[in-house]
């Protein structure tokens, strides 16, 4: 396994987690915009960590989370919401998230989330 995959259907978002964790030395390996190719490149890479925003076109981030656990029981996923999504972060968690950020990001939020997982970067 290597590096992170985020899966974000906005560019702004794309290129802000990805930035964030390229400047705090974690390797960002692939980036989709939408549920299947997110899968697709999940089945691919095999990464040590997948970000996945909630909203997605296609497939959720719920039902794209649940998919990957098909594939990988074992995977690291860590789900984006936005503020004042209480019960959507409760059911991430039950259908198997590791951990959660809110949107916007706060770097220092979304690296501790990412530390929890997969430690310090090298």
């Amino acid at each position: 396994m290597t590096g992170i995959l985020i899966i974000d259907d906005t560019e702004e978002d794309l290129k802000r987690t990805r930035d964030i964790l390229s400047q705090a030395g974690y390797r960002v390996t692939g980036i989709a915009q939408d549920g299947e190719s997110g899968l697709q490149q999940y089945c691919e890479i095999s990464p040590e960590l997948v970000i996945i925003d909630l909203i997605l076109p296609g497939m959720n981030g719920i039902d794209l989370l649940q998919k990957i656990r098909e594939v990988n029981p074992s995977a690291r996923i860590i789900l984006c919401t936005s503020a004042g999504q209480g019960p959507v972060i409760d059911l991430a968690m039950r259908s198997g998230a590791n951990g959660y950020v809110v949107k916007p990001y706060d770097p220092e939020i979304l690296l501790s989330a990412v530390r929890r997982i997969l430690g310090s970067p090298g």
